[in-house]
């Protein structure tokens, strides 16, 4: 197959296919959402979305690709706006979401005004989880440390080492 027909094919057999295999394998249980905001070299902002959710099927947690939502904005609102018409389109009940886990961004952490906030108090999710990223949040930890203990040359050394 040429592009444009293999293009088709996921878009119009496989993908429908595999979501609708995926919704019933989840059916009316809770899930947890790990969201990662993102933009391409068009400047176009999208959102991963991977699902975690027990599969009654395999017996076992699975993580699996959910999707990729694009967004018209960045902020928290939009943000959430586009995550829940995205669950809509895929059948998956708002109410049933456990969870979300994210990077350290005060757009999706925010207190006053992050996706989790926004989808706890505007769409009625009271008690939406809040997984914030170990691995961001130990590097700022150990940024922070290191601030006054080691000179700057020997984080710049050990950072560029790893890149």
């Amino acid at each position: 197959m040429h592009r444009t027909k293999c293009t088709e094919m996921i878009n119009g057999v496989l993908a429908p296919y595999f979501l609708k295999k995926l919704v019933a394998d989840v059916a009316d249980q809770r899930f947890s959402l790990l969201l990662d905001e993102s933009t391409d070299v068009s400047v176009s902002k999208y959102l991963g979305v991977v699902m975690r959710y027990f599969s009654n099927t395999r017996q076992t947690i699975v993580s699996t690709f959910l999707g990729l939502v694009q967004l018209e904005g960045g902020d928290a609102r939009s943000i959430a706006q586009a995550l829940v018409a995205f669950l809509e389109k895929c059948c998956l009940k708002k109410e049933k979401l456990l969870g979300i886990g994210t990077d350290n961004a005060s757009v999706m952490t925010g207190n006053k005004s992050g996706v989790h906030q926004v989808l706890k108090e505007e769409y009625g999710i009271k008690y939406l989880v809040l997984i914030r990223c170990v691995c961001h949040s130990l590097q700022l930890a150990v940024t922070h440390a290191s601030n006054d203990t080691l000179p700057r040359s020997v984080e710049y050394l050990v950072r560029e080492t790893y890149n």
